[in-house]
């Protein structure tokens, strides 16, 4: 349960986001930066790689 003096998700409480939150999400979207609630493409990758190096130079 979010604590009611700090700031919840996108639309809390089903309140729209105040215009300078919208205004930095579209700043954040346009230096593409990864926005809350949105998948994080370099961490996907990051995680599906595999745990133990192969190829050549590792003898697999």
């Amino acid at each position: 349960m979010a604590h009611p003096s700090r700031p919840g998700p996108h639309g809390y409480r089903g309140q729209p986001d105040p215009p300078i939150y919208t205004a930095l999400l579209a700043r954040w979207a346009a230096d593409g930066r990864t926005l809350p609630g949105r998948q994080d493409p370099d961490w996907s990758r990051i995680v599906s790689a595999p745990i133990w190096p192969s190829g050549p130079l590792f003898g697999g």
